[in-house]
């Protein structure tokens, strides 16, 4: 199961949540900034800090790829490796799509005459 071809994968799909989760949080800002609204703190975080996020799976594939060559590891820690970097995959995607969701409910609350807390 793990592979170096399947760990670069995840590690290309965690940037790819990336790449995306900074272009949304982009376009959130420029309607932001254009309509007069203060950006909610997830997407303005991503906006500002979004491209320290590569970090991530830079770390992730270069750990992983140090336990892989390594001979004295168990298979077991091996293949917990590579689970933890699809768990980190699954979190940076929950996280890109909240924080490029909310600036839409805040939007559709305060259309509604919602107080906005």
């Amino acid at each position: 199961m793990f592979t170096i071809y399947n760990a670069t994968l995840v590690a290309v799909m965690q940037v790819g949540v990336i790449v995306a989760g900074v272009l949304a949080s982009g376009l959130w800002h420029k309607f932001a900034t254009s309509s007069n609204l203060a950006m909610p703190n997830p997407a303005g975080l991503i906006y500002s800090y979004g491209t320290v996020g590569f970090l991530i799976p830079l770390t992730w594939l270069t750990f992983a790829m140090l336990v892989r060559r390594s001979p004295k590891i168990s298979d077991g820690l091996k293949s917990l490796t590579f689970w933890f970097g699809v768990a980190v995959l699954v979190s940076l995607t929950i996280f890109m799509i909240y924080a490029n969701v909310s600036p839409c409910f805040r939007i559709m609350w305060r259309m509604n005459g919602g107080d906005d807390a």
